[in-house]
């Protein structure tokens, strides 16, 4: 029990206050939670996510959950991300809106152990190792100004504003690049599945493209992208690229689809971001695709549309191009 609340599970962050060393808040603030696991017995919380479909599932459950969080809260717990930057802006960001304890609960392969050694060489920290990680809580400090600014949108070397945590936020990936020189002279209306931070779209923007949709999954690079696109023929949409509904009907998809969510691939992605495409056509539009070498989208690409071709492919990536999607 904690505070009359029956808790049901124990995920990891939960162990300072099953131990005692902390008592649980009137009011917290989560950022970046994976899932709802142990939300029950929090009182009133507040969640930050900006990934679009756990966004979604917290929010049909019943959480309160907004993309950026701001206000202050009696505690905050900070989940980590696979971003070294953007957890330190996390964990200044949470130093700033907590009125009491910050909590910081990451795995091994989060880099959890050298964020507590900067975080204890500035505040004494309190630590429980569980579940092949940590959880350490500090009293709200202010953190040093470089770590909020490390999670900051500047321009990257491609000229465009980008922040760490977004997909190749420092340069222009290499599949992107091998598919842009087939982005010149588009026609009609264009849709960018997966579109980050909004280099693709950049380069699709021709004289007779008549729109371009931005689909994306995260909140920030979606942000970044509206700051990179000001043309007014560009539209953006904060979305689950693989559950796309009802929208106007497109002459072009473009794409360079994820493949993994945290560390482990996970090819039905792209297939999904295939999927997706084919349903967003018209009769005759057609899909230019980017992806990884290895992984075996031409079996999706048959099932979803009647003619396919690849462009092009190297050591690492391949190019389709697929037309005539299957109803």
């Amino acid at each position: 029990m904690h505070n009359g609340k029956r808790v049901s599970r124990s995920p990891r962050f939960w162990a300072p206050f099953e131990q005692g060393a902390l008592e649980v808040p009137t009011s917290m603030l989560v950022i970046r939670p994976a899932d709802a696991q142990g939300l029950e017995g929090l009182g009133e919380v507040t969640l930050e996510q900006g990934f679009f479909p756990v966004h979604a599932i917290l929010k049909n459950a019943g959480y309160t959950v907004t993309p950026r969080a701001e206000g202050r809260f009696d505690m905050v717990l900070v989940n980590l991300t696979r971003s070294k930057a953007e957890n330190l802006c996390n964990i200044a960001r949470a130093c700033a809106m907590s009125q009491g304890m910050v909590l910081v609960n990451g795995a091994k392969t989060d880099g959890i152990e050298s964020l507590l050694k900067a975080v204890r060489k500035l505040v004494p920290v309190e630590v429980v190792s569980k579940a092949h990680g940590k959880v350490f809580w500090l009293e709200a400090a202010p953190m040093p100004d470089a770590w909020l600014a490390a999670g900051a949108m500047v321009p990257n070397k491609a000229g465009l504003l980008s922040a760490p945590g977004m997909f190749s936020y420092e340069k222009v990936d290499a599949g992107s690049a091998m598919l842009a020189p087939y982005l010149s002279g588009l026609k009609g209306c264009v849709a960018d599945l997966g579109a980050g931070w909004g280099w693709l779209a950049a380069q699709a923007l021709g004289p007779d493209v008549a729109k371009i949709v931005l689909f994306e999954a995260e909140h920030n690079a979606l942000e970044a992208a509206r700051l990179n696109l000001t043309d007014e023929r560009v539209a953006f949409v904060w979305s689950d690229v693989l559950n796309i509904g009802k929208t106007e009907p497109f002459d072009v998809v473009i794409s360079n689809p994820p493949f993994h969510q945290g560390r482990v691939a996970q090819p039905e992605i792209g297939a999904g971001f295939i999927r997706s495409a084919a349903h967003i056509l018209t009769p005759k539009g057609r899909l230019l695709m980017v992806a990884n070498r290895q992984l075996p989208y031409e079996r999706v690409l048959d099932t979803h549309f009647r003619k396919v071709t690849m462009l092009e492919q190297n050591s690492g990536f391949k190019l389709f191009e697929a037309s005539l999607p299957k109803r």
